[in-house]
């Protein structure tokens, strides 16, 4: 054996018995550092396990309650406490104060419950800490992406010549999609360039063109029909009237399930509108395009045209935080984001055929979030992906006609996806509602018993419910709708009086 290997590979000398051994904290190849990972990890785990069954989606606390836990916490303190204690004194508050983001009656947000697998996936992510910046840093972690990509492509149906990159969510992957898109055009695409998109797209599209250094009435909101989707006949006319005026058409963004409605645009119409003025597609499918991992996939039709495609998946294929990917039709159009680092990037006569993913990435240091998703599809496969999807639609189903049954309760539209608006019916009229929907929504809150949203569509506060745990089954739903039932009436009887 060489002799530097036969160092390397030698086991670190014992550090003095006077003095704590502090490497041992950090995770490497002996066997004291094993043992603290070890440790740490079944302490952590076994907190987590014990509060799985909590009884409500929050436990109540206020904010001042909760600054108060950390008030008198020293973050740094002169000798450290050891893991247990640590945890015992910031992680147990961490989990009691949580959002119980699994609880059935969660159903605020975009904010999805996680799966095991990939629970599983994250100590391996974590533990390895692998950067996908370079070949070197990642070896293993860079084909799983490439793989899981691969897939992804082929699920989008996009051609032999698409790739893609993992990003931290939807947000930074319109935001890349924009810049690729304008990179087309030049200095003129921030000048006189616009960008269409529908009223109802996510706040992403237009903070990212300002990010972009777009003019301030760059993206022009195109009307959305009654279930909310892009009106196509509306997009041709904004589209004629900026050519006419010689401005720049760079790119529609269509969006496969909207964040309140989960409305998804007519994609193969507006697909045909961006061929014939050669205009970049964006898909924003962060919410809508994990029905590409269920029976309902051809709702997503049209989606196969598109030059880029977000997709979010700690929405609805139960990833945590964050774990996201840029899809593009065509590979070559990551070429506006690479760049020459000679610390960073391989060279063919040190690691032939290496893939040199960050050419595709607003990133430097990336997480090996691929993992967690390859894990996933693995262990729960097509048919179990297809089946926690779809029960997630039909209890939204049945949550639209929970809503529908109760006379206090008005359903603003029929759902599409996940989410159900609706609003409550008071006595005193339209003004009075919005005030005591924000309060009902409060006050369940801080009883833990329903983590709502509040949105406001027509001009009006709707209360929101997204359901995207399996568990948040119809009778959890009547539950819930009931308890805004008795506390809004509670509300109303007050103001009366007052």
């Amino acid at each position: 054996m060489n002799m530097n290997v036969a160092v390397l590979k030698a086991a670190p000398a014992a550090a003095p018995a006077t003095e704590p051994d502090y490497a041992d904290q950090i995770l490497g190849p002996s066997t004291a550092s094993r043992r603290a990972f070890r440790d740490a990890m079944l302490l952590a785990v076994d907190m987590v396990a014990d509060g799985s069954a909590a009884s409500g989606s929050y436990s109540g606390t206020t904010v001042q309650g909760l600054s108060g836990l950390l008030d008198d916490l020293d973050p740094l303190p002169e000798v450290g406490t050891g893991i247990a204690a640590a945890l015992a004194d910031i992680g147990r508050p961490a989990l009691d104060h949580a959002l119980a983001v699994g609880h059935p009656a969660a159903m605020a947000h975009l904010h999805c419950p996680v799966a095991v697998p990939a629970l599983a996936a994250e100590v391996l992510i974590s533990a390895t800490n692998q950067s996908l910046d370079s070949w070197d840093q990642s070896p293993f972690a860079t084909l799983v992406e490439e793989r899981v990509l691969a897939q992804l492509t082929k699920l989008a149906g996009l051609p032999p010549s698409a790739s893609g990159s993992f990003t931290s969510g939807g947000s930074q992957s319109n935001m890349t999609a924009l810049y690729l898109a304008a990179a087309r055009f030049g200095a003129q695409a921030r000048r006189s360039g616009v960008i269409f998109t529908s009223e109802q797209s996510h706040f992403s599209i237009r903070k990212s063109a300002a990010i972009l250094g777009f003019a301030d009435d760059a993206v022009i909101a195109i009307a959305t029909d009654a279930e909310g989707r892009m009106s196509v006949s509306a997009l041709e006319a904004g589209l004629q009237r900026v050519l006419s005026e010689g401005g720049v058409a760079v790119a529609v963004v269509a969006t496969a399930g909207t964040t309140d409605l989960g409305a998804i645009d007519p994609l193969a119409e507006i697909a045909d509108l961006a061929a014939a003025h050669d205009l970049w597609m964006h898909v924003d499918a962060a919410y809508g395009g994990g029905l590409l991992f269920s029976r309902h996939r051809g709702r997503l039709a049209g989606l196969e045209r598109a030059h880029s495609i977000a997709l979010d998946f700690h929405k609805m294929l139960f990833q945590p935080i964050s774990c996201g990917a840029l899809l593009l039709a065509d590979g070559a159009h990551f070429a506006p984001l690479a760049s020459k680092a000679d610390y960073l990037n391989p060279e063919d006569a040190v690691f032939a055929d290496a893939p040199n993913l960050v050419e595709r990435s607003m990133q430097t240091t990336r997480r090996a979030d691929a993992l967690k998703v390859l894990m996933t599809m693995r262990s729960i496969g097509r048919d179990g992906l297809d089946a926690l999807i779809c029960q997630t639609l039909e209890n939204t189903r049945a949550a639209a006609e929970a809503v529908e049954a109760r006379d206090y309760l008005r359903l603003a539209r029929p759902p599409s996806l996940s989410t159900v608006l609706f609003r409550y019916v008071p006595a005193g009229g339209p003004d009075l509602a919005d005030e005591i929907t924000l309060k009902t929504r409060a006050a369940l809150f801080h009883a833990g018993i329903a983590a709502l949203a509040t949105t406001v569509l027509d001009g009006r506060v709707h209360f929101k419910l997204t359901l995207l745990n399996p568990r948040s089954t119809p009778d959890v739903v009547h539950r819930v709708l009931d308890a805004i039932g008795e506390t809004a009436r509670e509300l109303e009887t007050h103001h009366a009086r007052a």
